[in-house]
């Protein structure tokens, strides 16, 4: 009885060994594996890093340029500005010459000087009255143009500054999202 229990125990014994060498072998297998599945996560990590990296170049490269684009807009509105202030000055000085120069022309004529046309008799006067009064509406009109023409570009550029801004606000957004997500992990 006693060799029947010993029997039963190495029996036992030996499937137990037989047992444990497959669980050994499913383990190294498994270990195989975690090395594996390790060394791709880090190698998606660096990816990941090299990711955030260039976005964060690129958003600084965008808001290089925005502000070199603000400089230049700045330095054109600037400039527009200086030459409507020029151009109105040269136009109000024109003007007073050539009301000087009318009123100077009427007084030392000796009498009204009239042009016969076709339809009747038109004085000198009304015809400069006339000149002047036209070259005004036209100066007039393109200084309304010049002033539609800067009105239109400092709304295209305000629109252009708030695209930018939300498109480097979304940058950020997403720059932050990338690095909280690498930092969970």
């Amino acid at each position: 009885m006693a060799d029947e229990g010993l029997n039963r125990i190495g029996a036992m014994l030996e499937e137990l060994g037989a047992r444990f060498e497959l669980v050994v072998e499913a383990v190294s297998g498994f270990g195989g594996k975690v090395d594996q599945l390790k060394q791709e996560i880090f190698g998606q990590f660096a990816e990941v890093g090299s990711q955030i990296r260039f976005i964060s170049d690129q958003i600084g490269e965008n808001r290089a340029g925005l502000n070199a684009l603000r400089s230049d807009f700045g330095a054109e509105m600037v400039r527009l500005n200086e030459t409507i202030g020029r151009t109105r000055v040269e136009f109000r000085e024109q003007v007073a010459n050539a009301e000087a120069n009318l009123r100077g022309a009427i007084t030392t004529a000796p009498a009204p000087v009239e042009a016969v046309a076709e339809n009747g008799a038109v004085t000198v006067e009304e015809d400069l009255g006339r000149d002047v009064a036209d070259s005004l509406k036209k100066l007039s009109a393109e200084i309304k143009q010049t002033n539609k023409a800067v009105a239109n570009l400092s709304r295209k550029f305000e629109r252009f500054d708030d695209r930018m801004t939300v498109q480097v606000k979304d940058q950020d957004q997403r720059l932050k999202k990338v690095e909280s997500g690498s930092r969970r992990r």
